[in-house]
């Protein structure tokens, strides 16, 4: 986190170092303990955090002073924080602010990030506000939620909304209480054989903002990849807090900045750094095997057949190309994989589309043609109509 100008780095488990621009780029950070005036900074930490309002380090998971020494083995549970505007002053006098809190809930600090006026400080088990006070107790830290806790160190991020974080069942918000929220991909997130959470890599999630498009979201390593085992974050799942929509689809990457400091989102996806949300293109190529599916569309829950015979696609492209607008069908709610029943082309001057499908759900999927020479194909997506009538009940 930064300091002012200066950048606090901590790897996880390990020791504090900063950086100073002042120093050039061409200069490694320096152990903060061995900076001259350093006194008491603890030598091992989880995370380090910056209060910015009322400028305090606040280092998670911090090695706890003994004999008037720093241990060097990490508590867990132990909150310290520097003298204010000093961030190498970690000393408790009665002359400064410095101090520490240990946390009761849990048997780890999992992670923490910065809320507007407070510091949201999340275990494996709880949720916890720490505000700033003043002296003589500096911080208020206050156990706001114990019956749910952050899954990864980087798993929570905040938001106009709130804080969100992902837990190790289901997603929550926090905005003064913790709220579950409603999820519709719940099951295909955490439970799907392939497609689900891989919870021995837990610690690889990390969520990510995309305030342009009120979106939150987490990047997650799922069971399987291709059908084989996978260790790797490689898939995505995303809430649009504006629209209550939950998406989810299959990107590799490891590190995320929205914008603000850029004008676009930044990205990593080793070996290279990615800028997302610009044009329609995949660095100059084609999109490949872009979609987007709806879930199942029936007639009075599904007791009746039904039969789909045209589609006025509500589509306005805004590049090039064309899409493909594909219908599916099955009879009956547990038939996996749906039956293709069409598969037409759609372009900037197609009205409506003529089919001949019947069945008791039908699943609509918009995607790219797949062809090279489609480029710079972009388009959004209105309320397409359809022509269904009712065909009996068997």
């Amino acid at each position: 986190d930064n300091f002012g100008q200066n950048l606090i780095i901590n790897p996880r488990g390990g020791q504090l170092y900063r950086w100073q621009p002042s120093s050039g780029v061409g200069t490694r950070a320096t152990l903060l303990s061995a900076i001259g005036g350093a006194n008491k900074v603890p030598t091992k930490a989880l995370q380090v955090i910056t209060s910015e309002t009322d400028r305090h380090l606040i280092v998670l998971g911090a090695d706890p002073l003994s004999g008037g020494n720093r241990t060097g083995v990490v508590d867990p549970m132990l909150v310290a924080f520097s003298d204010q505007e000093n961030e190498l002053q970690f000393e408790p006098l009665t002359t400064n602010t410095a101090g520490s809190v240990r946390l009761s809930s849990g048997s780890q600090i999992i992670g923490g990030v910065k809320s507007r006026q407070e510091i949201v400080i999340f275990t494996d088990t709880s949720v916890y506000s720490m505000q700033f006070v003043g002296p003589p107790f500096t911080f208020a830290v206050n156990l706001i939620d114990n019956s749910t806790g952050l899954i990864g160190p980087k798993a929570a991020v905040t938001a106009p909304g709130g804080v969100y974080f992902m837990s190790y069942d289901s997603f929550y918000v926090y905005s003064g209480g913790v709220q579950k929220l409603p999820c519709s991909v719940k099951n295909y997130v955490f439970r799907d054989e392939d497609n689900g959470l891989n919870v021995d890599q837990a610690y690889k999630v990390f969520g990510f903002t995309n305030k342009e498009h009120n979106e939150v979201g987490w990047f997650y390593p799922s069971k399987k990849e291709n059908n084989n085992d996978n260790d790797e974050v490689n898939r995505y799942v995303i809430y649009n807090y504006a629209t209550n929509i939950w998406y989810y689809g299959q990107l590799v990457r490891t590190a995320w900045l929205d914008s603000g400091v850029e004008s676009f989102p930044q990205a990593v996806g080793a070996p290279y750094l990615y800028q997302h949300e610009v044009g329609f293109n995949d660095d100059g190529a084609a999109m490949q095997n872009v979609f987007i599916e709806s879930s199942d569309l029936d007639l009075g829950d599904g007791e009746s057949f039904a039969f789909l015979s045209r589609i006025i696609p509500d589509i306005k492209f805004l590049g090039s190309g064309n899409v493909k607008l594909i219908t599916k069908q099955r009879d009956f709610p547990g038939e996996d994989p749906a039956t293709e029943t069409s598969n037409s082309t759609i372009s900037p001057t197609t009205k409506q589309v003529f089919i001949r499908s019947r069945g008791r759900q039908f699943i609509l999927r918009i995607q790219s043609t797949d062809q090279p020479d489609d480029t710079g194909t972009g388009w959004r997506l209105g309320a397409t109509r359809l022509d269904l009538r009712t065909d009996g009940r068997r």
